[in-house]
């Protein structure tokens, strides 16, 4: 199943696209679009209007306006995200990818009921890498599904310009998938959200939301204070607490932290002659800021006890003008990828404008192993995040992800993240 052309805004089939960028409003949804007709994005807008409209209606928490970005042309690919705010972008190779799913294989108006399903979600817990897909994707699934129910409700059936009965996307399909023999996590994740809106309501899995958010969680076991918070909203009922004892294995990703010791000594026990890491060759060749993943690189020291002292990143924030109220973090990694310690930093660190070396402290240097990586994550979104810089030639090193969760290469070039060590006074040995 496809969950991408969402929020696009296209020309119809006879007419060509225009150039110019064109606006629609309807209630709570702006579509701003490029290379698309007045027909679809009016269509789009409505069908966004409609879904946010319904979700407010069922007790979540949604935008004052969802501002909605579609462009179509060559060379661009077809692909829709959210910010897990109040923003969709959807790129379109061909504004004919909005032409109906019979004809396209993506699904056009679940596709936006879905990253609506997201918001309702992602705005109250803004922290979710605990989620697993099962977890995310399937309420998203699920509510989604639910809320193309909706707009046919209150659109009907002429709502898309490509016309097609799209009732087949809502619960309908949702209720076929986990009929059938073998359900997709996605599928089982909003059969399982499904059960708790069917044992509470809406508005109490809002509430329950709403309290995640507030939770304060352990990374590498999020999944007690989850459940506190879902026997709290669940008053005490027997079966909530049954159902979280089915969800949790499949809802909560557990990050297995290293078992190198995390040994911290004073600045003063060090020698005062840093050592700089890097593989990068200093010049920025572009810039990347990454949504549910992260900036890293992997270092080695020599032979004897080293220990970080400092990070310094190349790059800058966008956003507002006003930095946000909250930190990013910095990770000390084995060479799994394994979490040794967690370095928080305030957003504030880096300015907007143009990309400058931001050095970060660590106010308790900590032992690394012989082989280490050096993560950064910002946990950005469409309007606030770090566009942290790289060089050209990649060396290798350089990776995009998340402390125990799955990573990849990233061979455009070397982040230009740097490593800062020293050796204590006394020498000492790596444990």
């Amino acid at each position: 199943m496809q969950y991408l052309a969402l929020l696009a805004v296209v020309v119809t089939v006879s007419a060509p696209a225009a150039a110019a960028e064109q606006t629609f409003r309807a209630d709570g949804v702006a579509v701003t679009s490029t290379g698309v007709s007045q027909p679809y994005a009016a269509a789009i807008g409505r069908t966004v209007s409609a879904a946010r409209a319904a979700a407010l209606a069922l007790g979540y928490d949604m935008p004052a306006t969802i501002h909605v970005r579609a462009t179509a042309g060559p060379g661009q690919k077809t692909r829709l995200f959210n910010d897990g705010h109040d923003r969709f972008n959807l790129t379109l190779a061909s504004a004919k990818d909005l032409r109906k799913p019979a004809v396209t294989g993506i699904f056009h108006l679940y596709g936006l009921c879905h990253e609506a399903g997201h918001l309702a979600q992602y705005r109250p817990v803004t922290h979710h890498d605990w989620m697993t897909t099962a977890a995310a994707e399937g309420w998203a699934h699920h509510l989604g599904s639910r809320l193309v129910d909706a707009v046919y409700a209150k659109e009907g059936p002429t709502l898309w310009p490509d016309a097609y009965d799209y009732r087949a996307d809502g619960m309908a399909r949702l209720k076929r998938q986990l009929a059938g023999r073998n359900p997709s996590d996605t599928a089982k994740g909003a059969g399982l959200w499904m059960e708790l809106v069917d044992l509470l309501d809406h508005k109490a899995v809002a509430a329950l939301f709403k309290a995640w958010g507030q939770t304060r969680l352990d990374p590498a076991d999020p999944g007690p204070a989850l459940g506190n918070m879902v026997r709290l909203v669940g008053r005490g009922d027997a079966r909530v607490d049954a159902w979280w004892k089915k969800a949790e294995p499949l809802f909560v990703l557990k990050r297995t932290g290293s078992q190198f010791a995390a040994k911290t000594v004073s600045p003063g026990d060090l020698s005062g002659r840093p050592v700089t890491l890097k593989h990068d060759d200093g010049v920025k060749a572009g810039q990347k800021s990454f949504a549910g993943s992260g900036h890293a690189v992997r270092f080695q020291v020599p032979d004897g006890e080293w220990y970080l002292r400092g990070v310094m990143i190349h790059g800058s924030r966008y956003g507002g003008s006003r930095p946000p109220d909250e930190d990013f973090h910095v990770w000390l990694c084995d060479k799994e990828f394994r979490a040794i310690a967690d370095f928080p930093f305030p957003y504030k660190m880096f300015e907007r404008g143009e990309a400058t070396w931001v050095p970060l402290p660590i106010a308790k240097p900590t032992l690394v192993p012989g082989e280490f990586i050096v993560c950064a994550g910002f946990n950005p979104t469409g309007t606030k995040g770090v566009f942290v810089s790289q060089d050209k030639a990649g060396s290798g090193n350089t990776l995009s992800g998340l402390p125990g969760k799955s990573s990849s290469s990233f061979d455009v070039g070397d982040w230009m993240i740097r490593a800062i060590v020293d050796r204590p006074k006394s020498g000492g040995r790596r444990p």
